[in-house]
């Protein structure tokens, strides 16, 4: 279904919640889908070559689970460009527009995030991340709603587990309630995110949650 920012209210209101929880890329952050044809330009390799490459590499799986870091993965995915027929100057060339690709913030669904915070709920942002995310984040000016060291960011390659598996719901849980300093039962949590499997997983978790199918 399509979702907007308003949803996490309506969600908050109807459920009683207790804290929300927004997913980071495609949701709270976009990028530009132009993105992946400029790569692979740069890289020389043919379309969508560089989204295979980078994005499903199956090392990211590592990494957002905290055995990996961010530099491993670049590294292997100019591997894989160069596998693809790329040069290994041009797929490093590559690797580096990527990396330096802009993002930008969802302002709307950020207004209505901090609105729910200043409401009295608790609001987190959960992500499939790497090692990178704080330095991405502060390039977003991100930093200050995430509070002071970050408090209100549940990264995966911290929490040692990601989405959709049960296990990063249940650490992310824990992490919530630590930072509010209570319990909280997982139907008091809605969850906001634009992948079908990981609001799946989240709703086996008991969290009520939504999936998000525009940019809003």
């Amino acid at each position: 279904m399509s979702t907007s920012p308003a949803t996490l209210r309506d969600l908050a209101t109807e459920h009683r919640l207790r804290a929300v929880v927004s997913d980071l890329d495609g949701v709270l952050r976009h990028f530009d889908p132009s993105l992946w044809a400029e790569v692979d330009r740069v890289a020389g390799t043919p379309e969508g070559t560089s989204f295979t490459a980078i994005l499903h590499h199956p090392f990211l799986e590592e990494v957002v689970r905290g055995r990996g870091t961010h530099r491993e993965w670049r590294e292997l995915s100019a591997a894989a460009l160069v596998e693809a027929g790329s040069t290994s100057e041009a797929a490093e060339a590559a690797v580096r527009t990527w990396l330096a690709s802009p993002a930008r913030v969802d302002q709307e669904l950020l207004a209505e995030l901090e609105a729910l915070r200043r409401d009295g709920l608790g609001v987190f942002v959960l992500t499939n991340g790497t090692d990178r995310v704080p330095e991405e984040l502060e390039e977003l000016g991100l930093t200050a709603f995430l509070g002071e060291g970050l408090r209100f960011l549940l990264n995966t390659s911290d929490l040692g587990a990601a989405k959709p598996d049960q296990e990063a719901f249940a650490r992310a849980h824990a992490r919530i309630e630590q930072e509010l300093g209570t319990e909280l039962r997982p139907e008091q949590i809605g969850f906001l995110d634009d992948s079908a499997r990981h609001v799946r997983g989240a709703s086996r978790f008991g969290w009520h949650a939504v999936l998000r199918t525009d940019e809003g």
